[in-house]
């Protein structure tokens, strides 16, 4: 009984240390990664949001109100039964992309929620090849072109990475 009384009172006190060093490390290693990631620079604390909205949104980009154009003609017809939708974009790097763009980073929703990937003819990638990279604050602005059914119509432009 004695020696199941020790082996309690060990465990409760173990318990008791466990709780303090992991309270100790949950407090402390967050300001270490704060210190090591500013330098301990109070400048570069007040840039760490910023940093922070750069690491969850690297890329932001857009397409204008009037960016997007429905076409029976580019550089040539489309196949039977379809149409072009030639799509402004702007693509704004807000830290170095170490992923290529490709053109199946891009995609077309229509409005049946099909989904549509860019013609390697489109300009953007005859500006900069099918496959380029961006560097921070790097802007690209360029057209993609995408081939839909005549009776469908674009909803949305989805972006995201591609891995094969």
């Amino acid at each position: 009984m004695i020696s199941d009384r020790r082996h309690s009172a060990a465990n409760k006190r173990m318990k008791a240390l466990n709780r303090i060093v992991l309270g100790g490390c949950a407090l402390f290693v967050p300001l270490y990664v704060i210190i090591r990631l500013t330098g301990g620079s109070a400048e570069k604390l007040e840039l760490l949001p910023d940093l922070l909205n750069r690491v969850r949104a690297p890329i932001v980009w857009e397409v204008p109100p009037d960016g997007v154009k429905y076409l029976h003609f580019f550089h040539g017809d489309p196949s039977a039964g379809r149409k072009f939708v030639l799509v402004q974009l702007r693509l704004e790097a807000r830290m170095k992309i170490g992923y290529a763009i490709v053109p199946r980073c891009f995609r077309l929703v229509d409005d049946e929620d099909n989904q549509y990937y860019p013609l390697s003819r489109s300009p953007l990638f005859l500006a900069r090849t099918d496959e380029f990279y961006l560097d921070q604050d790097d802007v690209v602005d360029g057209e993609l072109l995408f081939e839909i059914p005549e009776d469908r119509n674009s909803s949305r432009l989805l972006f995201d990475r591609y891995q094969e």
